[in-house]
């Protein structure tokens, strides 16, 4: 502890150092002893909460920061994946202390976030504390003791895993957590999680089987589908073609709801003419040997599956310089690269906007939800709706890195999973009469 002190003390020294002004200093740096009334007083106005221990059993400051959130808006919770209360504590922000560039991003992400967000975060996480609280844990540990098994207590205690899912494991996963009076909301992603990957979009044909499933589902009156794509809106709601459910290209820009009415998230108005500007010269610079740019109005996708092995980090490269001269941000996809507009919106965000605006405000309490991605694009939801959603990436592959809860192999699982969703509805609209 000396020798972490002392160094904690000349990083201090030298950050302060080097950014303190006249009027304002980076670190408030306390050491020594805070009283209680102090500790509740700073958990209470603190806007994040950055909890990054490289190694620890449960972790109490985590818990204690909720419990003091009372404020409106509440702060946000940043826990480290190696504190034990992380198993729990879904709804944080989940930071790896050992990688300083995404504990960066992680923390940008905290103190820009939504008030809404926020809200519903904080929301999941109190209530969860008063669920399992002292008491809960001292019954607990009496009957590990014993070794008397309670399924009342050891419900949802479990850490997080990501296996894959065959269609054996649908029923012990979902049908516990789709119970007999909640909606369920499908939220769904459409290349690559619906239809197959193609080498041509317009290749990306809906498997007759699934669109069968998906329109007997939209006509069930508890249940709400959404596809949200990378697309543009009209393009996927062309794609999928069926009615009276909620489409969003994009990645959530352009939303349309059942009702026919849109959503279009505002541009900055500097870069809508940067548009057609990133267009041509992809057009003139990069577009040969097989390579083309897809204009989707808001956002330009930069195409490259069919050129040559050899010749695909040259060409990408030259578009993702195109493209961050040009003050856009890069999206990578499947031999892909997308050009974003530097808005704070994605799929996430849409995500929660398209819940609410179905649900209103209250709609966590009462809805059940489940995510379907095969995208890195797909992750900024499945960590958006992390705790409160069933969460899946479309991927053979056991390392690609991935916020959600399981994975799905492939299209055909995806298949599997909207089939045992409509047999399970169909066997609780029968039991409850």
């Amino acid at each position: 502890y000396q020798e972490l002190k002392e160094e904690m003390d000349q990083l201090v020294g030298r950050i302060n150092g080097r950014f303190t002004t006249p009027n304002w200093s980076p670190i408030r740096y306390i050491y020594g002893y805070v009283s209680q009334q102090e500790l509740v007083s700073f958990y209470r106005d603190s806007a994040v909460a950055l909890v990054t221990p490289l190694r620890d059993g449960m972790n109490l400051v985590a818990k204690e920061y909720v419990a003091c959130q009372i404020n409106t808006p509440p702060g946000v919770l940043i826990l480290s994946p190696f504190a034990g209360a992380a198993e729990m504590m879904h709804e944080a922000l989940i930071c790896n202390p050992y990688e300083i560039d995404e504990a960066a991003e992680v923390i940008h992400r905290a103190l820009t976030m939504p008030e809404d967000e926020r809200t519903l975060r904080m929301n999941h996480l109190r209530r969860r504390e008063r669920i399992f609280d002292v008491n809960h844990w001292m019954q607990s540990f009496f009957k590990a003791m014993e070794s008397i098994v309670s399924s009342d207590v050891s419900d949802d205690l479990g850490a997080t895993k990501l296996p894959d899912v065959s269609i054996e494991d649908f029923d012990e996963y979902l049908s516990k957590y789709l119970d007999s009076t909640n909606k369920l909301a499908l939220l769904l992603d459409y290349d690559g999680t619906l239809a197959p990957i193609a080498t041509h979009p317009d290749l990306a044909f809906l498997p007759a089987e699934t669109k069968s499933v998906l329109q007997r589902l939209s006509k069930m009156p508890d249940v709400f589908i959404a596809i949200i794509s990378g697309r543009s809106v009209d393009n996927v709601k062309a794609m999928v073609g069926i009615e009276d459910i909620t489409y969003a290209g994009n990645h959530g820009l352009e939303i349309i709801h059942p009702d026919g009415s849109k959503f279009v998230h505002p541009m900055p108005a500097e870069f809508e003419s940067k548009v057609s500007q990133i267009l041509k010269k992809l057009q003139d610079q990069v577009c040969r040997e097989g390579a083309w740019v897809e204009n989707k109005g808001a956002l330009l996708t930069f195409h490259f599956r069919e050129v040559p092995a050899s010749l695909r980090n040259e060409l990408s490269e030259q578009a993702k310089q195109i493209i961050e001269d040009a003050g856009f941000r890069i999206m990578r996809a499947h031999y892909a690269i997308e050009a974003k507009p530097p808005v704070q919106w994605n799929k996430g965000r849409a995500s929660i906007y398209i819940l609410r605006t179905a649900f209103g405000v209250d709609w966590s309490e009462r809805v059940r939800i489940i995510y379907a991605g095969d995208d890195v694009t797909d992750e900024d939801a499945m960590l958006a709706l992390k705790g409160m959603a069933a969460t899946f990436r479309v991927t053979s592959s056991h390392i690609v890195r991935t916020s959600a809860e399981r994975r799905l192999p492939s299209t055909d699982s995806v298949l599997k999973l909207l089939k045992w969703v409509e047999r399970h509805l169909d066997s609780r609209d029968i039991l409850n009469g």
